[in-house]
């Protein structure tokens, strides 16, 4: 399992691309993106320096993921076992490289922090549909992160955001995480191919 950057308590060092994914407890979507980025950077032969971790815009510090979550993850190959919930901080947004929120009503909460956010804070759904159209230009991940923004990564759509799936049945909590499923792995592959 990939090591925590130090901004969330771990090992990283400052030459680490860190990505914080954002949801509003941090005990569902959030780290579900998360266990799925770690998943996906677990099957490269170098992590290239690459650090994740998620928070939630209203969580509640040291909750464990929902029962519904942990086994819709499980299902997919990410491991919520051990994770608690850390809530969305000033510290937090400063220092992550890319903010992944997982719906566009978690925007303001990440900018309240640092305005400065607005050019490496976007919701998943669109950072993925925009990446998908990207020239293989960046030679960076930080390059990769503005020309997502000069693209228009900024601008979602309704359809972007991942539906919140608490207090939903174990097949809203499977299809959550199915779809959090398609968004991650290429955005882990772009990074990582760059790092």
């Amino acid at each position: 399992m990939a090591r925590e950057p130090s901004w969330l308590g771990g090992g990283g060092d400052d030459a680490d691309f860190t990505v914080l994914f954002v949801c509003t407890g941090n005990i569902c979507r959030s780290p579900t993106a998360e266990a799925f980025a770690r998943r996906e950077l677990g099957n490269l032969a170098d992590d290239g320096g690459l650090r994740f971790g998620s928070a939630g815009s209203h969580a509640l510090n040291g909750n464990p993921a929902t029962e519904g979550a942990v086994a819709a993850a499980a299902a997919r190959g990410g491991d919520l076992t051990r994770h608690r919930a850390r809530e969305l901080d000033r510290r937090l947004v400063r220092e992550a490289d890319l903010i992944l929120v997982m719906a566009a009503e978690h925007l303001p909460y990440v900018l309240a922090f640092d305005r400065s956010a607005a050019d490496r804070a976007f919701v998943l759904g669109a950072f993925a549909r925009v990446l998908a159209d990207l020239p293989s230009q960046a030679r960076s991940p930080e390059q990769l992160v503005a020309m997502a923004l000069a693209e228009g990564a900024a601008r979602d759509r309704v359809d972007d955001d991942v539906e919140d799936p608490i207090g939903g049945t174990p097949e809203a909590y499977g299809a959550v995480a199915e779809h959090i499923d398609e968004l991650v792995p290429p955005v882990v592959a772009a990074l990582a191919k760059l790092a």
